[in-house]
């Protein structure tokens, strides 16, 4: 699990920077001298992304696996039960499963869950209880796989529209748009929708295909359409197995995590700003964002880039310190 926040010590020029942990084990305080920069204390707070699953639960999803007892659902539940469980904090969660269990078969209400803070825990409980046959969410009717509406009734959530949130869906199906559903435009609405998701609205959506049965054609489009495609032999994730499943949900989530923090005040001068890896990194500034740090004033927030981002997404990093208002790199 990624740490979510960081206690960030601002101190004055050329001081010795010290988290909160460090200070509390008997680490000297900043001198007076350090101070006369007009040390600060500033706090980086984590800012996770929206992540908006879309999931089929048509009647296919009961089928089970070549060669295993294990349904695709039950495998389908498992998976994202992993991910949940363990980016549950580093990710706000929402859940659309489509068909949905009232009125129209190709309509679709908006999400059971919709996305926002601790709803992984909500997530993992209704999908816990769906594989009960007995529960209106198992998916044994209605026996329609209306894509269409079921991302066009993800991308109402409003949290896709907040801009302090970077956002994202992920669409998981086995199978193809049924041919009497077109509530939502078929194919083509489909279509439609994850391509102005991306491309006005920037959020990109990731496409799984689970099981042999998946429409590979129109995944593929929808992949391109989506702007995160696949680095594999198709632009959609292919999963075929449970194990599959399980690796791709993983990797997705992964992807998503952010390297972006919330910071409680604006630095003054960016140019006098220095970002600190465990006390011994200093990480660059990079308004290309390609490697290293930027601000964003609108957000108020810092976002890493790069493999200084990815050293966050692995865990190789324990704390970050931020300095401003010193004319070079504080000495560490």
């Amino acid at each position: 699990m990624l740490k979510l926040a960081f206690a960030i010590s601002l101190t004055a020029c050329f001081a010795h920077h010290h988290d909160e942990a460090a200070l509390d084990a008997g680490d000297p305080a900043p001198t007076a001298d350090a101070m006369t920069c007009g040390g600060q204390k500033l706090d980086l707070t984590y800012v996770p992304p929206n992540f908006g699953i879309v999931l089929d639960r048509s009647c296919s999803m009961t089928q089970k696996l070549t060669g295993t007892q294990t349904t695709k659902w039950q495998a389908a539940v498992a998976a994202l039960d992993h991910a949940l469980h363990v980016y549950a904090t580093d990710v706000r969660w929402g859940l659309t499963m489509f068909p949905d269990t009232t009125g129209e078969a190709c309509a679709q209400d908006p999400s059971q869950i919709a996305i926002d803070d601790g709803q992984a825990s909500a997530i993992r409980t209704l999908l816990h209880a769906s594989l009960d046959a007995a529960d209106p969410n198992y998916p044994d009717g209605p026996c329609v796989t209306n894509i269409d509406t079921g991302v066009e009734s993800a991308a109402l959530d409003p949290a896709l529209a907040d801009p302090a949130h970077q956002s994202y869906l992920m669409l998981i199906t086995d199978g193809a748009q049924s041919a009497g559903c077109d509530l939502g435009g078929g194919d083509p609405g489909t279509e439609k929708a994850v391509k102005d998701l991306f491309q006005l609205r920037h959020v990109p959506t990731f496409v799984v295909g689970f099981g042999s049965e998946a429409d590979a054609a129109e995944l593929t489009k929808l992949a391109n359409k989506g702007g995160v495609p696949a680095q594999g032999a198709t632009p959609y994730y292919q999963a075929d197995t449970a194990a599959d499943l399980d690796a791709v949900f993983q990797q997705i989530a992964n992807q998503v995590v952010s390297c972006t923090y919330h910071v409680d005040q604006t630095p003054p001068d960016l140019d006098q700003t220095y970002v600190v890896y465990d006390h011994t990194t200093v990480v660059p500034r990079d308004p290309g964002h390609a490697m290293g740090w930027d601000y964003d004033a609108a957000t108020t927030a810092i976002t890493l880039y790069g493999t200084y981002c990815a050293e966050l997404k692995a865990h190789a990093v324990t704390t970050i310190d931020i300095t401003f208002g010193c004319p070079s790199p504080p000495i560490l």
